[in-house]
């Protein structure tokens, strides 16, 4: 018979973290995810062999959120540190999911609730960033996205495309540009106004929205749109 191969002896592309690595989280099985969280096997099995034998224990991914430390650790393999790191792994994930259906839940149908949104996100930021707001038919957030970070100087050099791709992608019918200024004045500058009207008409063009154009800064924020400049 022949020994068993480690993981580390299996062809690059087959092991978890390789593969992750060339194609992404989203390729990897259930028991590949499970196999990288516990990092390694026990007594001549893989991690991978590991995972497998916690999945068939507790049946589904469902059942596996409810498992507690005691549970976890009734596979052999599956010690102490590991099933800590599997609950906190899976508490991470309730965590990300809540924060983004919340998140998906802000409606920004009015200048005051879109400054309020992005005064918590961008307020005291050292260095200036651009995102934007991607928006169902509702006005509902569906997602932000951040397009530019830096010392941006003017967002006319901000990238118009990457803008509407992202909207495209995520079937947006609305956006809400936002950036802050660091130097703490909300001001728009000549440029923010231009560039501003210039993302209007694409957005025409496309028929995707563009509902405002926060400006945060430490001392005040202001939309563009309710102060008249498009």
């Amino acid at each position: 018979m022949k020994p068993k191969l480690t993981i580390n002896e299996w062809p690059e592309l087959e092991r978890p973290y390789e593969k992750m690595e060339q194609y992404g989280p989203n390729i990897l099985t259930d028991a590949e995810l499970i196999a990288i969280i516990i990092s390694s096997g026990t007594n001549g099995k893989t991690s991978l062999e590991v995972a497998i034998e916690l999945l068939k224990k507790v049946e589904n991914l469902s059942l596996l959120n409810a498992a507690g430390l005691e549970e976890l650790q009734t596979v052999n393999g599956i010690g102490r540190v590991k099933s800590i790191r599997l609950r906190a792994a899976i508490e991470l994930g309730k965590r990300i999911q809540h924060y983004v259906e919340t998140e998906e839940k802000e409606d920004l149908h009015c200048s005051k609730n879109a400054i309020n949104f992005f005064n918590n996100h961008l307020k005291y930021l050292p260095r200036e960033e651009f995102h934007v707001a991607l928006l169902n038919i509702k006005h509902e957030m569906i997602r932000t996205v951040q397009v530019a970070t830096g010392n941006l100087m003017s967002i006319k050099h901000i990238d118009t495309k990457e803008i509407f791709r992202e909207a495209i992608r995520s079937n947006a019918a609305g956006i809400i540009l936002a950036h802050n200024h660091p130097s703490g004045e909300p001001n728009p500058s000549i440029e923010d106004i231009q560039t501003t009207k210039l993302i209007v008409k694409k957005g025409e063009e496309l028929g995707i929205q563009v509902l405002d154009h926060i400006i945060v800064a430490s001392k005040s924020s202001i939309s563009l749109k309710a102060s008249g400049y498009f």
